[in-house]
């Protein structure tokens, strides 16, 4: 008995699809009915949804300089639009260790936040060690929590 997969193409989309348009709505409401996050109606979800073969960003650096005007701190942001409304990601946080501990991580993100609501970013990540209090602490002061979801990642590294 042949498999299924033998009977199946895979293929790249190119232009407009309305059954795959269709299929990312579906999935869309399947699957916020897992989270707390607020829930959006069929129409809102197709009106949001802008299926497209390549997208741009933009990067947004965040600098904290002290009186005299040295940068002792910097926050990296990314913005962009997959299809699915404009995400962001704090990508990158330092402060010089010689200014640490007097809320310039905070206030960055602070900053960042400002951004990322001024430009009704739909959603937004932030990525850090358990190891790392005081950025824990600063993401989490900026309303950042642990996601409901696994995130699992890939590496290129050969596996010899």
């Amino acid at each position: 008995m042949p498999a299924v997969a033998d009977s199946i193409n895979v293929e790249e989309m190119t232009g407009e699809d309305p059954e795959v348009a269709a299929m990312l709505v579906e999935l869309t409401l399947d699957e916020q009915e897992h989270y707390t996050h607020p829930h959006e109606t069929r129409d809102q979800v197709r009106r949001r949804l802008r299926i497209q073969a390549t997208f741009s960003g933009e990067n947004h650096l965040l600098v904290a300089r002290n009186s005299q005007g040295a940068a002792i701190g910097v926050c990296w942001v990314v913005l962009f639009d997959p299809g699915t409304g404009l995400e962001g990601e704090l990508a990158e946080l330092y402060v010089r260790p010689e200014a640490r501990a007097g809320g310039v991580a905070r206030m960055l993100v602070a900053q960042a936040m400002e951004l990322l609501r001024r430009r009704h970013v739909t959603f937004a990540s932030v990525w850090t060690r358990d190891a790392n209090p005081a950025a824990l602490a600063a993401y989490r002061s900026a309303g950042f929590t642990v996601s409901d979801q696994a995130v699992l990642t890939w590496l290129p590294i050969d596996d010899a």
